[in-house]
């Protein structure tokens, strides 16, 4: 996933300049072709800044994101819902309080160097809620600390200490279990109201990083994530903690093809096995990389896929196309005025809901743009505005 952008941009305006009309061929007036509408969104390629030492430490966390197994791969029925996050070193410690509770983050917190979380759930996105139904997840940690000293004394008792919440009350006792061979790993569970249930939390200790793990998977699941997530840390090579501004933001230039924040300047690529860790289906994600080549993606205010060529762009959009369809009730389907090819569906955002979102999608030569809103006026912008910025940068 590592092609050069420039070669691909040269091949790409040489292509441009091949006219393959016909002498005596009547060409359609550019001026009567629909021109998109974009409203206040720019329709250039933008620049992305430089790596300062907060967004070269979560660039790290993303690198390392890469080594955490698929959570599909371990147990089939959580492919839905995938989130991925890294953050500045300053915010770790409120990441794994997130997860894991106040003990955690304030043993884990204070000399972490870098970390990420990924999660996934047996519950597809767009299902109403039923409080009567559990809905079974895991949220993997991996935080890298300063020295495997450092880790190894971080997985200790002080895991285990009791918690109260913001109210002051007690939460659920931790219950000491143990995951099949790996004595050394601190394992509890805790129980919950029924929506949650019974959850398990583990901590590995593994060279300089911490593994940590919350949710549904059982002990023997963990035990056959520690040894896959193990292996995948022996052959990863981490960058110093202060070389991680020299990580690049868009090292291929697919990030400035999207659209910008609507707060900010922001934008950043990652290569799709991390990237993929955030798709609504994970699964069927990994398949579709796969079969159309996708090997980075661009976030900023609108999303860039790039694909291996035109054909696997198309079957991108086809295949989210077709799981927005599948997912969502009540779709209503739309062609975009001045974007060939382009499509946007409107659905409530689950089953009942009254609230709406739109997602739009289009495909560029080997580039798909997606853009979603809970205004469909301004998705329909957006994506107007993605595609010109595709056609007029490749």
């Amino acid at each position: 996933m590592k092609k050069s952008l420039a070669v691909l941009a040269a091949s790409a305006m040489l292509l441009a300049g091949c006219s393959s009309t016909v002498a005596g061929t009547p060409v359609p007036d550019p001026s009567g072709v629909p021109k998109p509408e974009t409203g206040s969104f720019a329709t250039t390629s933008r620049t992305i800044g430089s790596t300062t030492q907060a967004d070269g430490e979560a660039l790290e966390g993303y690198r390392m994101a890469e080594t955490v197994p698929f959570i599909h791969e371990i147990d089939a029925a959580m492919h839905f819902r995938g989130s991925v996050r890294a953050t500045s070193r300053s915010a770790i410690q409120g990441m794994v309080k997130g997860v894991f509770g106040q003990a955690a983050g304030d043993v884990l917190g204070a000399k972490a160097e870098v970390a990420t979380s990924v999660g996934a759930s047996d519950t597809q996105q767009g299902t109403k809620y039923d409080s009567k139904k559990k809905e079974r997840g895991e949220t993997v940690v991996l935080v890298r600390m300063a020295s495997p000293a450092d880790a190894s004394s971080a997985v200790g008792q002080a895991l285990r200490a009791r918690e109260k919440d913001s109210s002051g009350d007690d939460l659920p006792a931790k219950v000491e279990t143990r995951v099949p061979g790996y004595d050394a790993a601190i394992a509890y569970t805790q129980t919950y109201g029924a929506s949650v249930g019974t959850a398990t939390v583990a901590f590995l200790a593994y060279k300089q990083y911490v593994i940590g793990a919350f949710g549904d998977l059982s002990v023997d699941q963990l035990r056959t994530f520690f040894d896959r997530q193990t292996k995948a840390l022996d052959g990863f090579q981490p960058t110093p903690l202060d070389k991680v501004s020299t990580l690049q933001l868009d090292p291929e230039g697919v990030a400035k093809l999207t659209l910008a924040p609507s707060k900010g300047d922001g934008g950043y690529a990652l290569p799709a096995r991390s990237a993929v860790l955030r798709q609504t289906d994970v699964s069927r994600s990994v398949k579709t990389f796969a079969d159309a080549g996708v090997d980075v993606v661009g976030t900023g205010g609108s999303t860039v896929y790039r694909a291996k060529d035109a054909t696997g762009a198309q079957h991108v959009v086809d295949e989210f196309t077709d799981e927005n369809r599948k997912t969502f009730t009540k779709v209503e389907e739309e062609k975009v005025k001045g974007v060939p090819g382009g499509r946007c569906l409107t659905f409530p955002t689950y089953e009942g809901a009254t609230s709406k979102m739109t997602w739009c999608s289009v495909a560029v030569g080997r580039y798909v743009a997606e853009f979603n809103s809970s205004q469909r006026q301004q998705a329909l912008q957006g994506i107007g505005a993605a595609y010109l910025v595709l056609k007029n940068a490749t």
